[in-house]
């Protein structure tokens, strides 16, 4: 009898432990994202270095440790709500297992694996450019940030570089033209400056940047028969 009623409690306690492991969990993430849609709002509207810990725990209706604890310091705070902003939600997803990113890849016309991209990218600069200015305002003064501001650039880089061997796997390269540049010419193309230059500054709609990019880029990486 003894030994029955000790080997039921484990079962019970450890059902009880993974039901609460999961609705801490739950919990922690919605805390995070609470700490992220803050600290969005408060760097866009006092860019990076105005805003304080205290602020966006205000903003967020939690303490100032809870802000540390969930995200970590300012700086990794602007990173994770760039890294947010450019897929659209806090899912445990690679940019390149995305529907929209596998469409592109899976693509074999030049010309329209640039549109569908160019229609990724787009939404991706309406969440994120905004953020980019930010970051390289903050770049300019504090280390951390120019860290931040390195990293992501990094991972630009190495996401266009997959983007170009992509397009050379599939023949899809105008001849002479070498992986090296087609990277370049990607990471120069998607840069958020240009963005908010045609789009914020210049009232460009967001199809007119698609054509633009699409046109530019066709030209620099494509067989003159994809440039229409």
């Amino acid at each position: 009898m003894s030994s029955s009623v000790k080997g039921s409690r484990p079962d019970d306690s450890s059902g009880r432990r993974t039901y609460d492991s999961s609705g801490r969990q739950e919990l922690a993430r919605e805390t995070r994202r609470q700490v992220l849609a803050a600290a969005t709002e408060l760097f866009l509207e006092r860019g990076y270095a105005a805003t304080t810990m205290a602020d966006v725990a205000s903003g967020a209706g939690v303490a100032v440790q809870t802000v540390y604890s969930s995200v970590g310091g300012k700086a990794e705070l602007l990173k994770q709500v760039v890294d947010v902003a450019i897929v659209g939600d806090d899912e445990p997803v690679p940019v390149v297992q995305r529907p929209d990113i596998v469409a592109v890849q899976a693509e074999t016309d030049g010309r329209r694996k640039l549109e569908k991209f160019a229609a990724f990218l787009v939404t991706v600069q309406e969440r994120t450019a905004a953020l980019d200015a930010v970051l390289s305002v903050a770049a300019e003064s504090d280390p951390t940030a120019a860290a931040v501001r390195d990293e992501l650039d990094a991972g630009r880089r190495f996401g266009m570089g997959e983007f170009a061997t992509n397009l050379k796997e599939q023949r899809l390269l105008r001849r002479g033209v070498t992986l090296e540049k087609a990277t370049a010419v990607l990471v120069a193309h998607m840069d958020a400056a240009i963005y908010l230059s045609l789009v914020r500054d210049s009232g460009w709609s967001a199809r007119d940047y698609q054509r633009w990019y699409v046109t530019v880029t066709a030209a620099a990486l494509l067989p003159e028969s994809a440039h229409r």
